[in-house]
């Protein structure tokens, strides 16, 4: 194992796992702190731009701590993306679900953008450990990793789809990503479906809420009052599509549902608010609404959300919903 080698891992329990099980020096590995699947994802076009939108974003995201910058968080990537240049060997490795597949293209991406040779990295892909699918590696203990699956070098075919995967989750439209789902020649096997639960993400055409926001709304009202067990009950949630979710976004929607600007908010908080375990929140009349199927969350307060290019925005007649496993434009 060289010492020029980089791995790249999501999460810092991974990244320490990962370090241990494969007897790595700190400095070779890379953590990606980002949570790709909130949030807008602008191109790499201007690296600059990037670090602006991303890290004022997960500065809105967490609550309990808004200072996110990649520039103090231990190995990060993107603060540490000049390590890659002289790197003989690039591992990824991944999980199934979607948040991780988007790190891999997103990775891509940046050394596409960087001018460095795609061809040096390598895909550690898990799929399953004793029984159970791993969505992320962060659920993996060290010797996992010392046992993992064998690295397979990135042939031109999976660095163009990936290419394409990240065109089409960037694009301000939905569309490139309706045709890369439906395209069946596909050489990343689980690539397309974790993007496909970037479709979970937009609001549903019944609720107008998304898949994580239904759940949370539904938790609230089974698990609550204590903020930190709706949020819990949410994250432990068994979802019908690849994806585990942080819980500094559920208690971020908490708060947006729960906004007395809102025509009709669907909750309503208590206690230190900025504390999600000092939290209490319980469901308003209109979230009850909701949940009984009368009403639908995007005609009553609008939306200002994105899914990664795509700016939902009704104010300005840009939303898009969810049915069964497509989208459809919001009615003039």
């Amino acid at each position: 194992m060289l010492d020029d080698e980089r791995h790249v891992v999501a999460g810092r329990p991974a990244a320490a796992c990962l370090q241990q099980g494969r007897g790595l020096s700190p400095g070779q590995v890379l953590v990606h702190h980002d949570l790709l699947s909130c949030g807008p994802l602008p191109s790499l076009d201007s690296l600059e731009h990037w670090r602006h939108v991303r890290e004022t974003y997960l500065r809105s995201l967490d609550v309990e701590e808004p200072g996110f910058l990649y520039a103090d968080t231990d190995r990060d990537v993107f603060a540490n993306r000049e390590d890659l240049r002289s790197a003989s060997a690039i591992t990824v490795w991944l999980g199934t679900g979607l948040a991780e597949q988007l790190m891999f293209i997103w990775v891509v991406a940046l050394l596409r953008r960087l001018d460095i040779d795609v061809g040096r990295c390598r895909l550690v892909q898990f799929e399953f450990d004793r029984g159970h699918e791993v969505i992320a590696l962060g659920a993996l203990n060290p010797s996992r990793f010392k046992a993992h699956p064998r690295p397979v070098r990135l042939e031109e075919t999976a660095i163009d789809e990936a290419t394409t995967a990240w065109t089409a989750v960037t694009a301000p439209e939905p569309d490139g990503l309706l045709r890369f789902l439906a395209d069946r020649k596909h050489s990343l096997p689980f690539l397309p479906r974790a993007l496909a639960a970037l479709l979970h993400h937009y609001p549903d055409l019944a609720t107008g809420l998304n898949a994580w926001e239904y759940q949370l709304l539904r938790s609230v009202r089974d698990e609550g009052p204590k903020a930190a067990r709706a949020v819990g009950s949410t994250m432990a949630h068994d979802m019908e599509f690849p994806e585990w979710m942080a819980d500094h976004y559920l208690f971020q929607r908490l708060h947006r549902f729960a906004d007395n600007a809102l025509p009709k908010p669907l909750l309503m908080l208590s206690g230190d608010t900025r504390r999600l375990r000092a939290t209490e929140v319980r469901v308003t009349e209109h979230g009850e609404a909701i949940l009984a199927g009368k009403g639908n969350a995007v005609d009553w307060n609008g939306i200002d959300e994105w899914v990664g290019g795509v700016h939902l925005d009704s104010r300005n007649g840009r939303v898009w919903f969810r049915t069964g496993e497509t989208l459809v434009p919001s009615p003039a």
